[in-house]
């Protein structure tokens, strides 16, 4: 048994301080960040963005909140390790294309053969803090940096192989961002999104989520845990050339986002076949936009996927639709042959 000092520090004279930020509002300095998402969903080019922007001294593109000329600061060194892209080939191109101050930013490559001894609990990762004194470390994905005889789902188990990053942060003056991939299960969001272990979600002082938008080509990054405060705005951007843009803030969260992708799922296939429907009913020529309604219902399509569908085919340009008379007005629609057009065409 060691022997221990019995002396403790009493809360009169212990030191009180503010939390202090990497990134105003979403990332904690000296904390541990989950940073989660679905594969696909920009992650890597995400944080690649912001390790660039650190690295230079520059505002990240989470931080387009603050006034002009507010953010930023001194260039500062980054670490990352990265389990799934090889820094030759993927990304230090990306960093580059993304404003990075090249030379201040480290890794190890996952072809080295010390990459393998890289683990949150391990000496090894303790001695590069030590050596560089990043502010930013990143590691993508968790489950590379476990130790091989750890069961990420047994309990506790995060929290203690996690542990020691929270003495490095104040140690060594490092704030870690940890990439997770999200559980693929559809109709779940918040702590349940994050794959793997539910103390990844505990011990993380701020969780930030990535998915795609319904918006083609726009993405999103939403704030879903803060330990200190509120939660910041969800962010939207895309993706041109490996390079990250900014297109705005909404208060639209994760949960939004999963039920919109979720309901639009379940809708495509009724969406799809009534898209036939309408197609093959008007093979015939023009008919009346009542009748082909009426014939929908008894096929037991839905409204709303019967309006959907009319909506596609429109914006596609393979239907048109036009009205006759006042009173009674009727209204029609046909297929829209090629090099043809109709007087009573008003789209």
């Amino acid at each position: 048994m060691k022997n221990h000092s019995l002396e403790m520090v009493s809360m009169d004279k212990a030191e009180e301080k503010e939390p202090d930020w990497l990134i105003p509002n979403y990332v904690p300095r000296y904390q541990i960040t989950s940073f989660a998402g679905d594969g696909g969903s920009g992650k890597t080019t995400a944080w690649c963005s912001c390790a660039a922007d650190i690295s230079s001294g520059r505002r990240t593109f989470l931080e387009n909140f603050l006034p002009d000329g507010f953010g930023g600061g001194d260039p500062q060194k980054v670490m990352f390790f990265s389990a799934e892209d090889s820094f030759e080939y993927t990304l230090k191109r990306r960093l580059r294309k993304n404003g990075a101050k090249l030379e201040n930013i480290f890794s190890i490559d996952i072809a080295d053969e010390r990459f393998k001894d890289v683990k949150f609990n391990s000496p090894f990762l303790e001695r590069l803090l030590d050596k560089y004194r990043p502010a930013l470390c990143i590691f993508d994905p968790i489950q590379a940096f476990v130790p091989p005889d750890m069961r990420m789902g047994d309990r506790n188990a995060m929290r203690n192989c996690l542990a020691p990053l929270i003495g490095y942060g104040e140690k060594y003056g490092v704030t870690f961002l940890i990439v997770e991939h999200a559980n693929k299960q559809s109709g779940v969001w918040g702590r349940k999104r994050i794959a793997d272990s539910a103390d990844i979600w505990d011990i993380s002082r701020s969780v930030i989520m990535a998915g795609e938008t319904n918006e083609p080509g726009i993405r999103y990054l939403s704030h879903e845990k803060s330990n200190y405060g509120q939660t910041g705005n969800t962010i939207l951007y895309a993706i041109d050339d490996e390079v990250v843009c900014f297109k705005g803030y909404t208060d639209k969260k994760d949960k939004d986002f999963v039920t919109e992708i979720d309901y639009n799922s379940r809708q495509k296939p009724q969406r799809d076949e009534a898209k036939e429907f309408i197609l093959e009913f008007l093979k015939d020529g023009e008919k009346e936009i009542a009748d082909l309604d009426e014939m929908a219902a008894a096929m037991s399509i839905s409204k709303n996927a019967l309006k959907n569908a009319k909506t596609d085919l429109k914006r596609d340009g393979k239907i048109k639709t036009w009205s006759i008379g006042f009173n009674p007005k009727r209204y029609f629609i046909s297929l829209i042959a090629t090099g043809k057009s109709n007087e009573y065409d008003k789209n």
